[in-house]
């Protein structure tokens, strides 16, 4: 087990969570830990872009990441959740490295008791432990009828691909994916600079979301649609008319009052984003 930097440790803390050695089980906690604590969110990355020139980056790095939790509940979309997250990963002692899934997303594999499992953070989705994809060719990530399989296409040439499912139909893309070829952060340049354009994804939406499992519930925002899931798979959909009561569901439903919402809706507006259109 590591000595951790200040940061590293205040990340731990953020999590609630006392520096372990670098096992399964431990990698289980910090999985569970992350997905109920630090929120899938485009607030911050919003304000990233707002204020682009003063920063000079952008993928906020290890140190602003974990202060910025602390201080404003900023969490961030897949690359800069999983960038940072294999950061602390790295500094507890995890042999780790990053693999693309597609030609967007991040992911980590880790290799950790003789075999290399998947760690994702950053897809708002229910990996609440690591997927032992190369020894459970059935694995099933699952939270309601919200699941995730890596499915073996070539276990030969560690050839794989992530589905995703809602409802029993498939939800977003299929990434493919090469589970023993490692990429850098900078091999994703061109994906993040991309993704911070006006009018990418998460450049023309306003989008939280968190696990709740204490509660069996998953929360979401998407604009000023807000959603509670629990994991019998009812669903309590609301929509919200005001910064005001957006505000009001971040404070008291997420548990996230330092999150700044009417600055990212003000950011919205700049780049002509109105997200009470209902379009």
């Amino acid at each position: 087990m590591q000595k951790l930097s200040e940061w590293g440790m205040n990340y731990l803390n953020n999590l609630n969570l006392p520096l372990g050695s670098p096992s399964y089980r431990y990698l289980e906690r910090i999985c569970h830990a992350h997905l109920t604590t630090i929120p899938f969110e485009n607030i911050s990355k919003l304000l990233y872009f707002r204020d682009r020139q003063q920063l000079g980056f952008a993928i906020p790095p290890f140190d602003m990441f974990v202060n910025n939790y602390r201080q404003f509940h900023f969490g961030g979309t897949c690359y800069s959740l999983n960038s940072n997250l294999m950061s602390l990963l790295k500094e507890i002692g995890f042999a780790c490295y990053h693999i693309m899934l597609g030609k967007e997303h991040i992911g980590i594999i880790v290799d950790v008791e003789g075999e290399r499992v998947y760690v994702d953070c950053g897809a708002a989705a229910p990996f609440f432990k690591p997927v032992r994809f190369e020894n459970d060719p059935n694995n099933v990530s699952q939270f309601g009828d919200d699941k995730v399989q890596l499915l073996r296409v070539d276990g030969e040439k560690h050839q794989y691909k992530y589905v995703r499912y809602t409802q029993g139909k498939q939800s977003g893309n299929t990434w493919e994916f090469n589970s023993k070829k490692a990429f850098e952060l900078a091999d994703f340049s061109h994906a993040i600079e991309k993704s911070n354009q006006p009018g990418a994804t998460f450049m023309s939406i306003l989008r939280c979301q968190l696990w709740q499992t204490e509660k069996d519930r998953s929360v979401s925002l998407v604009n000023n649609q807000f959603s509670i899931r629990y994991a019998n798979g009812n669903t309590i959909k609301k929509t919200l008319t005001s910064a005001g009561e957006i505000e009001k569901v971040i404070t008291e439903e997420f548990l996230l009052p330092k999150l700044p919402v009417a600055q990212a809706i003000d950011v919205l507006k700049e780049l002509k984003v109105d997200i009470f259109s209902g379009k």
